[in-house]
């Protein structure tokens, strides 16, 4: 009697290597950590408002600094502002935030910069 060969497909090692996956993440979801920090602000803050400095980038790549007008971004640096959000009109190139990004980190190292496109 001749013996024929199969066609058929044997699922016999895909169906372990699935249960081998379900069961290596079974046990290793709940060993995960689960807790993002997050810094939230605090409902109820009183006292003066932070102090802030605006710093906008207009559609010819001039940077406009603060609310005073002739200030360089040095010296208002220096005022030592607690936050900074930089407005940049989104027509610019991306390496125009970026310089001044750049610029600000050689002033105050380690300055955390909310980046905002502003279409003004």
């Amino acid at each position: 009697m001749a013996t024929r060969l199969r066609s058929d497909i044997n699922v016999a090692p895909l169906v372990d290597i699935v249960l081998v996956l379900l069961i290596v993440f079974m046990t290793l979801v709940p060993a995960l950590p689960r807790v993002l920090s997050a810094a939230l602000p605090r409902q109820g803050r009183s006292g003066p408002p932070l102090p802030l400095l605006r710093l906008t980038l207009n559609r010819a790549g001039h940077l406009d600094v603060g609310d005073r007008l002739g200030e360089t971004l040095a010296a208002a640096l220096a005022r030592q502002p607690d936050r900074i959000v930089l407005r940049v009109h989104p027509d610019l190139p991306f390496s125009a935030p970026t310089r001044v990004l750049d610029e600000i980190e050689g002033l105050r190292p380690g300055t955390k910069v909310a980046v905002v496109a502003w279409a003004g």
